[in-house]
């Protein structure tokens, strides 16, 4: 039997490292008396399996994950069992079987949405925000440099972005960002927000910044749809 989780990561579970929740959901469904189905081969590993990682100190609103069980429980029932040994913060939304066959979640994920609240530097009038976000989504390219081990290296992270939306709120500015995802890479949240600050001249104060993944979806012709839609698995 094949599962898709829907699942939030929030408040003190958005410090659990990517590589760590395999291992937080292994030992709650071993727990629940849930008997998951294994790799084979000298080291047998639980078929667990996740979309995108979030990156560590960000919130996930709607993250999904990939769980084969070695017989046919209710739903329900596996829900339950496992919500009640997982830690605070993360918290199981919603879920569906799967017909062997389905394509995984790597293989059917494409875009993710943001929401990002960032204190602002100096006051800024709605008409200045708007402009320079309007401005920067007119630009053609938007080079970014990345530090990598092998020194930076310079990317374009216009072509990723789908949508960018700022209003201003008290003393803070949130942003809705949704990108593009895929097995070439992405953009992070946060480079956008710095060439924003440079390119455009808006006083953001990064240091200050929260971000949340409020979700990760199947994007396409101008739409987008949950991995829980059967249409899409």
């Amino acid at each position: 039997m094949r599962l898709r989780i829907a699942y939030t990561k929030i408040e003190d579970a958005r410090y659990i490292a990517h590589l760590d929740l395999t291992r937080v959901f292994e030992r709650a469904i071993r727990r629940a008396g849930i008997s998951m189905s294994y790799s084979e081969g000298f080291n047998p590993r639980p078929k667990i399996s996740f979309g995108f990682a979030l990156a560590v100190g960000t919130e996930g609103e709607r993250e999904y994950v990939d769980v084969d069980l070695q017989r046919e429980i209710d739903l329900g029932e596996v829900l339950a069992r496992v919500q009640e040994q997982l830690p605070p913060g993360i918290r199981l939304l919603q879920g569906r079987a799967l017909d062997q066959g389905a394509k995984s979640l790597m293989a059917v994920l494409n875009a993710a949405s943001y929401r990002m609240r960032v204190p602002m530097a100096l006051p800024i009038q709605a008409e200045r925000l708007h402009e320079g976000v309007e401005d920067w989504l007119g630009r053609e390219h938007v080079t970014y440099s990345r530090y990598t081990k092998k020194g930076p290296t310079d990317k374009d992270i216009r072509p990723w972005i789908k949508r960018l939306e700022a209003k201003i709120q008290g003393d803070e500015i949130i942003f809705d960002l949704e990108v593009e995802m895929g097995n070439s890479g992405s953009v992070r949240p946060e480079e956008v927000l710095e060439s924003l600050r440079k390119l455009e001249n808006l006083p953001l104060d990064l240091e200050g910044l929260q971000v949340i993944r409020t979700g990760v979806h199947v994007s396409y012709e101008g739409g987008k749809k949950s991995p829980l839609d059967e249409r899409e698995a």
